[in-house]
């Protein structure tokens, strides 16, 4: 049995609906929705015929109406502190791949990484019915966990591990990253090596890579000098800011006492402690080797080709995505915590003693 004239269907100029469909496929209206939903196995001549009169249709089905009846909006929230840089675009064009080809949409809001934020656009995801949200987090606080005790929201967490917290966490073994990269400079001959962190506040960027440097260094029986440590990740508000200009003015404190070698903890504020130098005559890596964390895009730009610990941000939304995923749809509760891999990328800022 073909499918019949759709004429029926399109003669109003009107969207066609799952009546339409129905009608020019010859079947009944729940068989239709059996085909889209893939609620139930459906034979094949008979999903032919169907797919067959979508195609011709052109039949959009109403996810809206399919998501009251079904209780899911095959939507997924994802949180972000900014979208301006190129480790957040590429994340989000992993999760987005991944959702994609799942079947999902998402609903992106971004949160300055301000706990009333994040806190509110939770409320505003339950709101929007969305069947989970990938959170990229920075601290979890007392207003998080009264959230979460309230509202069952199946979350998934990058760059940050709450499992303790019962939240399934995707990131990078931030620590042992620290602690590569510092013993790297360290086996180049620098014994004043420097550290500018991120917000300590923020356990895996902050707290974590700055204990792998420690640790490193005491592995080589290299005492840590507190004069080479300064922040470049905290905003008056508290909150991690990482910026060029943190990063420019954490040098200029720390040209005072001497480096050979400065360990930043993230690319952007590598790339002001190298503005700093420049400014003030010095060279890179002559006078002074810099190394970063991130391998953000301009990392690798040729005027800066910054040495720096890199991660695969497109692998880390796609599988923090599928994590998510296989959690919505077969019920299964995911591992704690998953780590993404990373790697020393080698360029021109680091030199030999």
């Amino acid at each position: 049995m073909g499918v019949k004239s759709v004429s029926q269907g399109s003669r109003s100029g009107k969207p066609a609906t799952i009546k339409d469909v129905a009608r020019a496929a010859g079947v009944s209206f729940s068989t239709v929705s059996r085909v889209v939903n893939s609620s139930k196995p459906v034979d094949e001549p008979t999903r032919q015929r169907v797919m067959q009169a979508i195609a011709e249709l052109r039949y959009v089905p109403n996810t809206h109406a399919r998501g009251l009846q079904t209780r899911q909006s095959r939507c997924l929230g994802i949180m972000l502190p900014e979208i301006g840089s190129s480790g957040a675009a590429k994340f989000l064009e992993g999760a987005e791949s991944c959702a994609r080809q799942a079947g999902y949409t998402l609903l992106l809001m971004t949160t300055a990484a301000d706990t009333a934020r994040e806190v509110e656009c939770f409320s505003t995801m339950r709101q929007q019915q969305v069947d989970g949200v990938l959170w990229v987090a920075a601290t979890f606080t007392d207003a998080h966990q009264e959230w979460q005790q309230h509202h069952a929201l199946p979350t998934v967490v990058l760059a940050q591990d709450f499992s303790p917290h019962g939240l399934p966490s995707v990131l990078v073994d931030n620590y042992h990253a620290a602690f590569d990269a510092a013993t790297y400079l360290l086996d180049h001959g620098h014994r004043r090596v420097a550290m500018i962190t991120g917000d300590l506040n923020d356990r895996a960027v902050g707290l974590d890579r700055f204990r792998g440097f420690q640790d490193a260094l005491a592995a080589r029986g290299v005492p840590l000098d507190p004069h080479l440590v300064e922040s470049g990740g905290a905003s008056a508000q508290g909150r991690g800011v990482a910026s060029y200009e943190s990063g420019f003015q954490a040098m200029t404190r720390l040209l005072r006492h001497g480096p050979t070698a400065v360990l930043a903890a993230s690319d952007n504020l590598a790339i002001g402690a190298m503005q700093c130098l420049l400014e003030r005559g010095l060279r890179v890596p002559q006078d002074v080797s810099v190394m970063g964390f991130d391998d953000l895009d301009i990392a690798a730009h040729p005027t800066v080709r910054l040495t720096t610990v890199a991660f695969d941000f497109h692998q880390l939304g796609m599988l923090a995505a599928r994590t998510l995923i296989d959690q919505l749809t077969e019920g299964a509760a995911p591992p704690p915590v998953q780590l993404s891999p990373y790697r020393l990328a080698l360029r021109d800022t680091v030199r030999t003693l």
